[in-house]
């Protein structure tokens, strides 16, 4: 699998307009000596789970993890629902940069993501999905299928 550069990418900017639903992952896996033996199924790989990250749900019903800390910098918690679950929505300030991947297919590099032929933390793309990144910290970028940041994102400066 091919492991792609974004270092000379050209970024633009998106803002994220869908919200999410968010769980502390030791509230779904209660039993933390198995935790090892899980895997997040997202949509760029399976990941092995940290049991100190929040479990996150998509709009589209998409799943992922990420920190506590990353979860409140990008989302308000509007309520808690009757599963449990934090209803957030994006801050208003929840910029991403991002491009479309031009590749077939291929992985980049994230702070998550799984283990292929020795190389941790890749995400998978195929051609026309966006490769994502924090504004202020390029090293966490992600990968998001076209369908799927089509309808949660809006991006800026298009008419």
């Amino acid at each position: 699998m091919k492991i792609i550069s974004t270092d000379n990418a050209i970024w633009r900017r998106a803002k994220k307009t869908q919200g999410i639903r968010a769980k502390p992952l030791v509230n779904l896996i209660v039993d933390r000596s198995v935790s090892s033996k899980f895997l997040v199924d997202t949509l760029e790989g399976r990941e092995p789970i940290d049991m100190g990250n929040m479990f996150c749900i998509g709009a589209a019903g998409d799943a992922w993890q990420q920190t506590s800390k990353a979860l409140l910098k990008k989302y308000d918690i509007k309520q808690v629902d009757a599963d449990g679950w934090m209803v957030c929505e994006p801050r208003p300030e929840n910029e991403v940069e991002f491009f479309e991947a031009t590749d077939e297919e291929g992985c980049v590099i994230g702070l998550w993501g799984e283990t292929i032929d020795g190389k941790e933390r890749l995400q998978r793309f195929v051609k026309g999905d966006f490769i994502c990144r924090q504004v202020d910290d390029p090293s966490d970028q992600w990968v998001v299928r076209r369908t799927l940041f089509i309808n949660t994102y809006t991006i800026l400066g298009e008419r």
